[in-house]
């Protein structure tokens, strides 16, 4: 059931109140009487009415005023006013102040009628025209972008969001050229070109902020009909976050192919790093089985030194590769980076470098009460070898290297980076008064394989990811500066609280160190086991050898060994963990070294939990293999 129109009736002559409400009864309107202005604005403030009819003549207060009140307060009434005083201005002032229309006492019934009518719907139309602009105001002041309306270059509407992205009010830009104000010159000639050429396309533009900051906008421009007049609606939308995201979505992209690039990098390390280091066996092994032969004053002693050198520079350069793409682990110890620094730069492989370059003088500023660090040994030498070969190139001529070490406290995380663990560091810096690192390149060069060496000086590209990479293992961090000339590194390592262990003596080979112990070489290449035995039979040692799983215990079947030396990676055959677990199910005290030319940690760290005393790196040199096996027999 339809709702009756509601219709205030506001005359201070009651008999004709009465006669016009019984009038509007017949045509079924629910009528309310006020006899006085005041009393009209009490009814008006409590309930809600479609129509006013209102006499201009009441005593308290104007009939006019009280339209006005009605226009300004009661949005959803429509007044009428009703007067004897039949004059053009008192028409013309109630029109002003918000009435519909204006009839004349004594009131035409059939007048009055159609004149409700009209005001009804005029009002439905009024309401209707509310709610559109109550919905648009709404979605265009939820919009994320800013939507501005401008005829030529004057603004006429903005929304919400538009004013707080550029920090105005509506009443600063109103009425202005307001593009002159919200983008930068060069913006806004690019804005005008593309009105002209294609306005419906979006186009990235500078936008400044009421406090002059610039920030990036996306624009699009249409043209639309703003009450019978031709306008353009202008969006335009904050694109900080989006550009920020896309940078930060190449910068992941760019991880993930490097992440791709090693993992393709590993694969190759891998497979090839096995079959390199087994040949380079050869060149490292056979030298030292001539070497044992010949005092150093014997001709071409030196020259075999060379190439077992060489050999040995080969399977590092294999080692860092594998490290790098694969990741290994270096065992650490608790070592004291002064004494570590020492032995490099009284090392034979720094004295030839000095040799190569007369003209620069390598100092030394070592902090003398340095704490320990747990670290690497041999990795440290790398960073070394590295660091001091780089900033050698970097001199052209006469120059200066320091190598400085200092106890350093790190108390402030800087920035997002909150990897850097508060704490002790030991500090290391290498620094030359060289050319300096160019700024393009400083943010890859600790990228694999990149290099800056050009003509005669050459690099592997890999000097400085070896750094990084290995520092990174040992829980610190690498800094680059610029040195005013030069370069500066610095390397921080976290500080143990452990004593460094003594240095242990070499051992010293001779032709009695084996004792007849006998050893069983495993191995499915044939020319490892020969040049194994070539140099345990020169030490002492009885040596037998097969190459492959089945004969090694079948061997064991038949006799005993005090020890076996056997490949971790036997082709087809069981690798060097299952055959040592057969070995244990027939000899629970079976002693065992395993070496390889490559292996993953994971199968190292399950050889030695095992029981397998030793791990050793192909190609394995004479000392280094008698040190094992005197340290597995106990004997040393």
């Amino acid at each position: 059931m339809q709702d009756k129109v509601k219709i205030l009736l506001v005359d201070d002559e009651e008999r004709f109140v009465d006669g016009l409400q019984a009038i509007l009864n017949h045509y079924d309107f629910a009528c309310t009487k006020a006899l006085s202005g005041s009393a009209a604005i009490d009814l008006l403030q409590e309930k809600e009415f479609d129509v006013a009819l209102l006499d201009v003549g009441l005593p308290d207060i104007s009939g006019c005023d009280i339209a006005e009140f009605i226009t300004n307060s009661c949005k959803n009434t429509i007044a009428i006013m009703l007067t004897g005083l039949n004059t053009v201005e008192t028409a013309v002032q109630a029109m002003k102040q918000g009435a519909y229309d204006f009839l004349a006492k004594p009131v035409n019934h059939d007048l009055l009628i159609k004149s409700i009518g009209k005001a009804l719907e005029h009002n439905k139309l009024r309401k209707d025209l509310r709610t559109s602009e109550n919905r648009f105001q709404v979605l265009a002041e939820a919009a994320w972008e800013g939507i501005a309306i401008l005829d030529k270059d004057n603004l006429l509407e903005a929304n919400s969001q538009f004013l707080r992205m550029f920090g105005y009010r509506q009443a600063e830009l109103a009425g202005t050229r307001f593009l002159e104000k919200i983008f930068t010159p060069s913006s806004l000639k690019k804005a005008i070109q593309q009105l002209n050429d294609d306005p419906s396309a979006g186009f990235e533009l500078t936008g400044i902020r009421k406090d002059s900051t610039r920030f990036p906008v996306e624009a699009k421009w249409r043209n639309m009909d703003y009450f019978g007049k031709q306008a353009k609606v202008c969006v335009i939308r904050d694109i900080t976050e989006r550009l920020h995201n896309e940078q930060e979505k190449l910068a992941l992209l760019e991880k993930l192919a490097k992440a791709n690039k090693l993992k393709a990098l590993g694969l190759m390390a891998g497979s090839v790093a096995h079959d390199l280091n087994n040949i380079l066996t050869a060149v490292v092994s056979y030298p030292d089985i001539l070497l044992m032969q010949m005092e150093e004053t014997d001709r071409y002693y030196d020259e075999i030194k060379r190439i077992q050198e060489a050999g040995k520079r080969a399977a590092a350069v294999v080692d860092d590769l594998v490290s790098i793409a694969r990741g290994r682990k270096t065992e650490a110890t608790v070592e004291n980076l002064n004494d570590i620094i020492l032995a490099h730069l009284n090392s034979i492989e720094h004295s030839e470098r000095l040799l190569e370059f007369p003209g620069i003088v390598v100092q030394t500023h070592l902090q003398s009460n340095l704490y320990s660090s747990h670290c690497s040994s041999q990795q440290v030498h790398k960073i070394l070898l590295n660091l001091i070969g780089n900033a050698f190139e970097a001199i052209d001529g006469q120059g200066i290297i320091s190598i400085t070490t200092a106890n350093s406290r790190f108390a402030n995380p800087i920035g997002k980076d909150q990897s850097r663990q508060v704490g002790n560091y030991v500090k290391m810096s290498v620094a030359d008064n060289g050319q300096g690192i160019v700024k393009a390149d400083l943010q890859h060069i600790f990228d694999p394989f990149y290099s800056t060496k050009r003509g005669q000086k050459s690099g592997t590209g890999l000097g400085l990811s070896i750094v990084w990479n290995t520092v990174l293992e040992n829980d610190g961090w690498v800094e680059v500066a610029d040195n005013h000339p030069g370069t500066v590194f610095d390397i921080y390592l976290p500080v143990s609280g452990d004593v460094p262990l003594p240095a242990v003596e070499p051992v010293t080979t001779n032709g009695a160190a084996g004792g007849g112990k006998t050893i069983l070489l495993v191995d499915d290449q044939p020319e490892q086991n020969e040049a194994m035995q070539e140099m345990l039979s020169g030490l002492g040692y009885k040596t037998f050898a097969v190459t492959s799983s089945e004969e090694a215990i079948a061997f064991l079947r038949s006799c005993r060994v005090d020890l076996v030396i056997l490949d971790m990676i036997m082709g087809e055959d069981l690798n060097g963990c299952q055959i040592y677990q057969k070995m244990v199910a027939l000899n629970p005290d079976q002693k065992a070294i395993i070496v390889s030319g490559y292996s993953e940690s994971e199968l190292v760290i399950q050889a030695k939990q095992l029981g397998v005393t030793h791990f050793l790196q192909k190609p394995v040199t004479l000392s280094t293999v008698t040190k094992a096996i005197t340290q597995s027999l106990g004997t040393g």
